[in-house]
């Protein structure tokens, strides 16, 4: 056992020496840090799912209880008009659900943003309001978009990344 003495060295010398704690653990926290959050953020990456032109139309994308579908994608009209996409919407939810087509953006490689500009029907055009769709229910509408898209493109729905076309 340990005199009353020796105890008193004991913190003494505790007080003036690093714990071992301090001289490795405390300098490696940031770069763990660091290292966690690349980690994550390319794990993130990773999941992007890549969809051809070609499959787009059995290719459903989950958001939250809505499954959205691009049945016809056009990133172009004759290469010098705007992009195009046909879009059908499930709601998946035993309850009723809203979808808002202004929340569909798509991100062009060029990093130039199309999002729904109105419903088109020929040479028809009509706002493009959200919808409430029923538990169960689909519904199918074709949108013109403010400007061309360049392939590859990621699309998103309310914030969230949903896929990336390519050719």
């Amino acid at each position: 056992m340990k005199s009353h003495d020796q105890v008193e060295q004991c913190q003494d010398i505790d007080r003036f020496m690093p714990s071992w704690r301090n001289v490795f653990i405390k300098p490696l926290t940031p770069c763990a840090l660091v290292l966690l959050v690349a980690l994550a953020a390319s794990g993130q990456d990773q999941r992007v799912i890549r969809v051809r032109i070609a499959e787009l139309g059995r290719a459903p994308f989950a958001a939250g209880p809505l499954k959205i579908t691009l049945t016809q994608f056009r990133p172009s009209f004759l290469k010098i008009g705007g992009a195009s996409v046909e879009v059908q919407v499930v709601n998946t939810a035993t309850t009723f659900m809203t979808f808002s087509p202004k929340k569909l953006t798509f991100l062009g490689s060029d990093n130039n943003q199309a999002d729904v500009l109105a419903i088109q029907s020929g040479d028809h055009y009509w706002a493009a309001e959200d919808r409430r769709i029923a538990p169960g229910a689909r519904t199918k509408e074709f949108y013109a978009l403010n400007g061309k898209v360049q392939l590859p493109a990621r699309v998103y729905y309310d914030d969230t990344l949903l896929a990336e076309i390519v050719q």
